[in-house]
Formats: C-alpha cells, structure tokens, sequence
C-alpha cells in the first residue's frame, strides 16, 4: 500500500527498499566515516599499544588484568575499590548522553553508537563486494566471507584487552590460550555476525530501548531531522511546474506590529491548498528513503526508527543542486519552527532548563570521577586479626596474634618496606612464611605484580600482654627512603586477668 503523505495531500508512490542502502555524499557522511574510522581504530589499535611499568609488570597500555584484579590505562592503575571512580565516569556517560539527546535528538544513535558503526562498516563492505562482482552466487559468497572475517577480527580484537595483545594470535593458533579466551572470540563473534550483517537496522528499530527513552529527552527545541513539507509538498515529476511561491521567492517585508504579524500569519495559514497541476520542491525521487540505514521516510515527519544520522539530508541536497533548488529540504531544524519560514535558517535555544540541568550533572559527575583519579591511594594495606583463635600463648609465656596482611601499591620502585607497631612496648613482628627471628622491625620484599599476601604474627612478651583488648598501630614504611606509607590501626588480645 502506498504511503500518504503528510496533510493529506497525494499519496506517495511506493518505494522498492533495497536490501544495502545506497551510497551518499555530503557533510554528514564525511562526518559520519571519520567517526567511525576514528572509532574502530581506537578499538582495534588500543590493545596494541605499549606502556613501560617496569619488570614484572604487563607492557600494555589498556589491559583489564584479570588475575591480577586491576585495570591498566597507560598511566593509571585501577583496582576494585576504585568502583566508585567507574560509577562515576557511566553517570557522565549517561548525563552526557541525555544532554546530546535533547539538544540535538538521536546524534549518538546516529554517529557514534556500535551497532550503528559496524553496521556501517558492514554496509560500505557490502557496496564494495557489489561494484567489485556485481550481484549473484560470487557476491552472496564474497559477502558471508567477509562478514565472518570481520566478525571474527571484532572477536579477536575484544579479547586483546584482556590477554597481551601481541601474543594473543600466536596463543591461539597454537592451542596455547585459556579455554575462556576462545569462549570469548567465539561469542563475539557470533553476537556480531547476528547483529552487524542480519538484524542491523532491527536492533535500532525493535532490539535497542533507546528509542523509547528518547521521547522523554526531545522538546520542541531539540534539533531533529526535519522535512520542510511547506516548501516540499505537493509532490510531483521534475517536469510538473514549481510553486510560484517557490519560483519567485517573496522580497524581505518591512518588520510590522506585532498584532499585524499574528494577521498575516493567519491569512497565509487559511490560504487555500496548492493546485495538483503544481509542485513543491521534493520531487518523490525516494533519494532518502534509499540511503536511510533504517529505512525510515522522514517526510512522514520524526519516527522512533529515525536515528539521526542526516545522510538523508545529503541526499536530498544533492538533489536539490541537480535541481537548482536551494538545500535545506530536510535539514536539523526544530518542531517550533515556523512553518512557513522553511528558508531560514534554524534557530536554537541552547540555554534551556533541561539542556542545563544535563549539563550540569555531566560537568559534576566528570569532576567527581576527576577527583577520584587524583586522590587515588598509591598504597594499600590490609592487616586483619584472625580470630580463630584470638591469641596464642607460647611455652615461655608470651602472647603471639595472628594477622593477614595483604598489600597492594601502584607505585613505580616501590620493592620493599619496613613494619612496626605502635602502641605494643616490647612487640616483636615476623612473617609466617620467614623463618628469621621474631624483631621490632620486620623488612618485606614485594613481588613485581606489586602485591604481597602474607601471614603477620605479633608477640608480646608475657609481662607485657595486655589483660583482654589493647589497640595497636601497624605502620607501614618505605624501606629505602623511610617515607610512612599507611598506618592501619587494628588491635592485640591478650589473656584476661
């Protein structure tokens, strides 16, 4: 059935969908391949790049270390109680993300989200195979191939976050890799394969709930793609004359009373329909519905399948240069545009409550996550009593605790440290694995993962253990320099009295 257009006017004819959507050029296509060239560099380059930590430590720039239960980014090393900076950071996301939505609707669906990106990806493979081959058996075969190849790389490429980049390939081909590994590649392949070269526009039109959470975001000041049906309609053949409104543009009108404005606008409202032997601008060529990646018709106005890319905008200019028209038949525009001011340019409220208020909690979330980067702990310690049982009295009288002792840092040189309690006259510390002498001090070498796991053992001589409970101090330094690195405050049991 034809689609009607918009105002009851004609129908349009039907429109032949094809199965890859046409190729286009113009601003927005520019826009959109340099973004999805930047994008898929970063996601398949990152692993690969290189970051000196020192020996022992993984040379990747970004690596999710998942024995080690740490997130390397160049610099910065993150570890689980850091969850708070990671939060903060998908707050900014989100803010920032519903920021862009009501200023200018559906621009990250458009240009930025992953399904869109490889879908693209996907699609400019297709139209390459096409004008290589040509359609038929070679072409359909051609094309499986390569989307399993690229669904394939994306696999690969996700899982070098997680395992040295470099070595990935080798380990496995070899057989060498854990088992998860390729349990990873093989999921990811799949998902893209499914998603990128079948569902594709589906997962935007019925798969993603952002669509659904867009109408709450939009306002009559958002900035949508828009087709101008003042100056496009009634549609009709190249051939069929233009409107004389639009051959014979009006000359500028001296600015009149406001009340005379609400008149004029009445009387251009009330006016009578154009005549079918005339046309407006859009000629029904169908141009923007061939190159949509989801197939939408814009002139039946805005539409939850719409995201926002404008690569019908550049199709439409292109053909309006054909025509000697001018572009802007579909253009971003606002819903509280002028209806029939469809040659002005748009005009924009940048400074609504909404758009602030996004703002302002993506701007306060970033610093929070900011802050968090800044302040991070170089060094971490733990020291935990064991409580099973609280204290052990040895032959000659003395009081031993026992303690876990886990310490973490993220500090470059950092191989030693020294331990001592305050609070205890006369306490004596060792490690459970050492088999040195209890001592008032008690040296410790850090392994080049930079953590340490050991048991700490506290004795106190009989006179001097306390009757029940007795607070104590385990202070951490550096050996080299002396420098305090932690003091952790905890507690000694002694026998009661």
């Amino acid at each position: 059935m034809p689609a009607t257009t918009l105002q009851g006017l004609a129908p349009s004819r039907a429109i032949a969908r094809p199965d890859i959507p046409h190729a286009v050029r113009g601003r927005f296509r520019r826009i959109k391949t340099a973004l999805t060239g930047l994008m898929l560099g970063l996601y398949f380059l990152t692993p690969w790049l290189r970051w000196e930590r020192g020996e022992g430590l993984p040379g990747q720039a970004v690596l999710f270390d998942l024995p080690g239960r740490r997130l390397l980014v160049f610099g910065l090393e993150f570890w689980p109680q850091d969850l708070p900076i990671a939060v903060g950071m998908l707050v900014f996301g989100a803010m920032a993300l519903f920021f862009a939505t009501t200023l200018a609707g559906r621009v990250w669906c458009g240009f930025a989200c992953p399904q869109t990106v490889w879908s693209d990806l996907f699609f400019a493979v297709d139209r390459l195979i096409v004008r290589l081959v040509g359609k038929g058996a070679s072409e359909r075969r051609l094309r499986t191939l390569a989307w399993v190849l690229l669904a394939l790389a994306t696999g690969v490429g996700f899982t070098a976050y997680f395992i040295d980049a470099p070595s990935l390939p080798g380990l496995l081909l070899t057989g060498q890799a854990p088992a998860i590994a390729y349990a990873t590649v093989l999921v990811l392949t799949g998902t893209t394969w499914l998603l990128a070269a079948y569902a594709r526009e589906r997962v935007c039109l019925h798969m993603c709930p952002w669509p659904r959470f867009q109408a709450a975001l939009l306002d009559r000041q958002s900035l949508v793609v828009t087709y101008q049906d003042g100056r496009g309609e009634p549609r009709g053949r190249r051939r069929t004359p233009l409107r004389p409104d639009l051959a014979q543009p009006a000359p500028a009108a001296p600015a009149a009373p406001a009340l005379m404005g609400l008149v004029a606008q009445a009387v251009a409202f009330s006016a009578p329909a154009p005549s079918p032997s005339l046309r407006g601008d859009c000629i029904d060529c169908t141009r923007c519905v061939t190159v949509c990646p989801t197939g939408v018709d814009i002139r039946r106005g805005l539409q939850m399948g719409c995201i926002g890319c404008g690569l019908c905008i550049d199709a439409c200019n292109e053909v309006m240069v054909k025509l000697d028209r001018p572009e802007g038949l579909i253009r971003f525009d606002v819903e509280s545009a002028p209806r029939r001011s469809f040659l002005a340019p748009p005009r924009v409220d940048w400074l609504r409550p909404k758009a602030l208020a996004f703002g302002l909690a993506a701007l306060l979330a970033l610093g929070f996550s900011g802050y968090g980067m800044a302040t991070l702990a170089q060094v971490s310690v733990h020291v935990e009593p064991q409580r099973n049982p609280p204290f052990v009295q040895l032959s000659d009288g003395s009081v031993r605790n026992d303690y876990a002792l886990r310490l973490a840092h993220r500090r470059a040189g950092l191989a030693r440290v020294v331990l001592h309690a305050e609070g205890l006259e006369g306490a004596l510390l060792r490690l459970g694995t050492q088999d040195l002498p209890a001592a008032d001090v008690v040296r410790v070498a850090i392994g080049s993962d930079r953590t340490l796991d050991e048991r700490l053992l506290v004795v106190l001589p009989a006179r001097a253990a306390p009757s029940g409970r007795r607070d104590v101090t385990v202070v951490v330094s550096e050996a080299d320099t002396g420098e305090e690195l932690a003091r952790i405050p905890t507690y000694f049991w002694g026998p009661e009295r």
